[in-house]
């Protein structure tokens, strides 16, 4: 009878060991399938799809175009300075700053008196040089006179001479007088040497007197332009700059007294890269239209003059030098600051994309079969702003992504959007009573559960004139749950799971900012809302 009744307690027991296996076994296989169905763990990942902008590539005439800064620069300067050491006895009503004088007017004179007064002691010393010369062609005319003279009563001499020599060849005339006869005449010659004498004095004096006079005269051209010197007049139409004149102030030789610019003659000055500048030579360097604005309403347009000579210390590229059209009836003036636009000649069959599309080697990024991207490559010819002109006989009709983002790369899924689209539209924001704004205000502070960095960033957002639509509109369910008494109920999340939810809320990049916040900060804890559990759930399984 004992043993019977030790195998039936035997036999229980063993049932019963096995019934709590089998319930042990059941409670894992429903773990294991509730996580599965809920697919934190092994939920199979989907392929994340960028949205990129593209645009079709097409062929077509395109103008290269340089764009840079100038300096306006006037390419007539003339320096007006105090060519005489005095006082500044005359100013011009005109020469002042911004003046505008016409050529040949007077703008400045300084004291003429020494210059009169060595003019007119140069005057008397070529007036004195003159008649010395007067006199001493005077002389000369006379000393010719006397030379006449001297040669007739030479002459006379010597024909008295002769007759004597007859008269004692007869035997009539004595020695004597034939004596007396050769000395008279040996006496005439020396007159007539004499006389001789006196001629080249008197043509020596004529000399030194034309010698005198001449440099007199050259004294006298001196100080008159000693005396032009003291008054400065405009050498062309212009306007006046850096005027330092005052009425009365002793000036020094050579000082300045300002600047006369000429307004018709104005030039920019700007500078290229030596990449640019060889593509401006290759092409016509003299063709290349040149366009440039002070502001919107002032646009012109000029032509290449010439190339700086020297790069210059310090700088780099080639600094050009445009002439300006019609330059005095536009406003500028030296030293402003304007844009400039170089305009090469036209270049055919290519095509113009933005600079963000391709990197420095010409690679470039298409969207081929399936919206996926692929590798292609371009030949860029000019960097023309922000766009390049490239040569893309390859890809011609191809949609072209126009920024090549560090995420993107060859075969990478896409969503292609037209250049310009819409993109997120902005939040909607409304304007809170003030009886609204107080509850939420209130219900917020009296909110235990919210983290306090949440808390403070929803109580500064309420504090505003106007909320977005869809926080408020998620405060408010937030506040009827907890009236309903349904706010409470929270639900515990294993480590894997809130791995899996934080990484999703991450990559949702359509979620506003202060709301993937609020949630990356709940989901720290070990729990969280039911209703966040669940849509978070519901939004990873869809």
């Amino acid at each position: 009878m004992r043993f019977v009744t030790r195998s039936l307690m035997g036999l229980m027991l063993m049932s019963l060991t096995f019934a709590l296996l089998a319930l042990a076994g059941n409670s894992i296989f429903s773990a294991y399938q509730a996580k599965s169905e809920n697919s934190f763990g092994n939920r199979q990942a989907r392929e994340r799809v960028f949205t990129v902008e593209v645009m079709e590539v097409t062929l077509g005439p395109q103008t290269p175009e340089i764009q840079t800064f100038g300096e306006v620069i006037s390419g007539r300067t003339l320096e007006l300075r105090a060519a005489a050491t005095g006082e500044l006895v005359q100013i011009s009503d005109n020469f002042r700053e911004g003046g505008i004088v016409k050529q040949g007017e007077i703008l400045f004179q300084t004291d003429p008196a020494n210059a009169q007064s060595r003019v007119l002691i140069s005057q008397n010393e070529l007036a004195e040089a003159e008649a010395d010369l007067a006199d001493a062609r005077r002389n000369l005319t006379l000393a010719q006179d006397e030379i006449t003279a001297a040669e007739n009563q030479l002459a006379l001499r010597k024909k008295a001479m002769e007759r004597q020599n007859q008269l004692r060849s007869r035997g009539v005339g004595t020695d004597t007088a034939m004596e007396t006869a050769e000395l008279a005449t040996s006496s005439a010659e020396q007159s007539l040497l004499a006389k001789r004498l006196s001629l080249a004095n008197a043509q020596a004096t004529i000399a030194r007197a034309e010698t005198l006079v001449a440099r007199r005269k050259i004294s006298l051209d001196e100080a008159s332009r000693l005396l032009a010197d003291t008054t400065v007049k405009a050498e062309f139409d212009g306007v006046l700059s850096g005027v330092t004149a005052v009425l009365g102030r002793l000036v020094s030789a050579n000082e300045r007294l300002g600047n006369l610019i000429d307004p018709t003659a104005l030039e920019i000055a700007f500078r290229v890269s030596s990449e640019e500048f060889r593509a401006l030579a290759s092409a016509d360097l003299e063709a290349a239209e040149i366009q440039m604005s002070l502001d919107e309403n002032t646009v012109f347009t000029g032509q290449i003059d010439r190339v700086s000579a020297a790069v210059g210390e310090g700088k780099t590229g080639r600094e050009l030098f445009a002439k300006v059209k019609n330059a005095s009836s536009l406003n500028i003036q030296p030293g402003d600051f304007i844009s400039v636009s170089v305009l090469e000649p036209a270049l055919q069959n290519v095509a113009k994309i933005p600079a963000a599309a391709a990197s420095t080697d010409g690679g470039v990024l298409i969207v081929g079969e399936g919206d996926r991207l692929e590798e292609a490559s371009v030949e860029i010819l000019r960097s023309s702003g922000n766009s390049l002109i490239v040569r893309a006989d390859d890809i011609v009709g191809r949609q072209l992504v126009l920024a090549r983002a560090p995420q993107l790369g060859e075969g990478i899924r896409v969503s292609p959007r037209a250049q310009g689209s819409a993109k997120i539209e902005a939040q909607k924001m409304i304007k809170l009573d003030d009886a609204r704004r107080d509850k939420i205000l209130t219900a917020l502070r009296n909110n235990k559960r919210l983290p306090e960095a949440v808390r403070d960033r929803l109580l500064k957002q309420f504090e505003k004139d106007e909320v977005p639509a869809n926080v408020v509109e998620r405060v408010e369910s937030r506040m009827a749950a907890v009236a309903n008494g349904t706010a409470d109920e929270t639900v515990e999340i294993t480590e894997d799971q809130r791995k899996a939810m934080i990484a999703f809320v991450q990559a949702n990049d359509r979620m506003p900012a202060e709301i993937k916040t609020t949630v990356l900060e709940r989901l720290k804890e070990n729990r969280i809302p039911k209703q966040m559990y669940d849509r978070i759930s519901k939004r990873m399984g869809s």
